[in-house]
């Protein structure tokens, strides 16, 4: 049976937003506007959390829900870019702010459960590393040294998680190996770096190395499932390549870099044909669902303006700004009064299977990575590779 799905084009000509032509001057005006939008809804979150911890997000007829430990780790990055795009300082301490909190919510195995949200039993390498994320940004760019034992702690509580493969296979979420914590590795490896430890460099890099061994041909990653009989998400797809694309640029490996192209080929060859991602893929690349993720479809427009800037082919930059064009045809941006103002949904239609009915607060953060990149992508390719990073 055929499905039909939303085309790029219809997303945008819905919400009778202009993008398609403009010149560039007047596109990065608009970015300006989604961006503050945007930035108003992941500061109300915080809001949530008392100024030190930031919601899951919002949700339809039930308002804001609990703060999200993970979440909250990977968001101090994106608030220390906006401090210095933005000229804001209080977002800098707002994002120390935030570190401190999770270092007095660390396990004394060096993880991080999420017992906000639900009754977890045990901290997670997922979770963890997304925090670790967090306290490597304050270390390195507010010299913040005394989140280093935290930051150490949680490297350990990683490197006990791997094999011998760097497969983590303990503290899994269901208990299952799940090729995305390569992002994971990208905040280890990011550790190892700032620390001069090589047993974290060593873990992060068999790790992504176990993570190109998932690939097939045609550039599908398997074992990259949320849960057990989950199809796979263009959120989980795209945590894989820009884990990959990171590490990358901090080793120099070319085996990262080409896996990400070979997907990434891929992927332009879909959305050329479709106009659109799909939430849900199949390992031949075909839809599997009816929705849109649309924290998935910034995360990529991440990934294609970095291989842009990388490599300079027009193919990913094109895709990156229809994929963030996508994104921000859904933002609510006309009503500063309403709570969900300025956040983006987990999935269009806003009753898709991903975060159904919720305006997630990483949905938010990846679309504000994503105009700062976007930005970043236009000033032209680099053609070269960062030593460290910590977003």
């Amino acid at each position: 049976m055929m499905l039909t799905y939303f085309a790029a084009e219809s997303v945008r000509d819905f919400f009778r937003i202009k993008f398609p032509g403009q010149k560039t001057s007047e596109r990065l005006t608009d970015d300006r506007h989604h961006l503050e939008a945007a930035v108003a809804f992941i500061t109300r979150s915080i809001e949530q959390g008392k100024g030190s911890a930031s919601s899951k997000g919002y949700k339809v007829g039930k308002g804001w829900l609990p703060p999200y430990r993970e979440t909250t780790g990977y968001i101090i990055p994106t608030l220390l870019d906006l401090a210095d795009h933005l000229k804001r300082p209080d977002l800098a301490l707002t994002a120390e702010r935030l570190g401190e909190r999770l270092s007095e919510l660390q396990e004394p195995s060096g993880g991080f459960v999420e017992r906000d949200l639900w009754p977890d039993s045990k901290p997670v390498v997922f979770n963890t590393g997304q925090i670790l994320h967090g306290f490597n940004a304050l270390i390195l760019r507010r010299e913040r040294k005394d989140l280093i034992p935290y930051a150490r702690r949680a490297g350990d509580f990683l490197v006990s998680s791997a094999d011998e493969t760097g497969s983590f296979v303990r503290n899994e979420h269901y208990d299952m190996v799940h090729s995305y914590n390569v992002r994971s590795a990208w905040a280890l490896l990011t550790l190892g770096r700032l620390l001069g430890e090589t047993k974290y460099e060593n873990v992060a890099l068999a790790n992504a190395d176990w993570t190109v061994s998932q690939q097939v041909d045609n550039g599908f990653f398997l074992n990259n499932v949320f849960q057990p009989g989950w199809n796979a998400n263009t959120h989980g797809i795209a945590y894989v390549l820009q884990g990959l694309i990171e590490i990358h640029c901090i080793s120099g490996r070319a085996s990262y870099l080409s896996a990400v192209r070979r997907a990434a080929e891929r992927i332009v060859s879909v959305y050329d044909t479709k106009h659109c991602m799909a939430s849900e893929i199949g390992e031949n690349w075909e839809f599997l669902a009816r929705h849109l993720c649309l924290t998935g479809c910034a995360q990529l427009a991440i990934v294609f303006f970095r291989l842009y800037g990388l490599e300079g082919d027009k193919r990913f930059l094109n895709v990156g700004l229809n994929l963030l064009d996508d994104v921000a045809a859904t933002q609510n941006v006309m009503s500063p009064a309403k709570p969900y103002y300025g956040g983006i949904k987990g999935s269009f239609p806003i009753y898709g299977r991903y975060a159904p009915l919720q305006y997630p607060n990483w949905a938010t953060k990846f679309f504000i990575d994503a105009l700062l990149a976007k930005q970043r992508a236009l000033t032209g390719p680099t053609g070269r590779s960062t030593q460290l990073s910590a977003s």
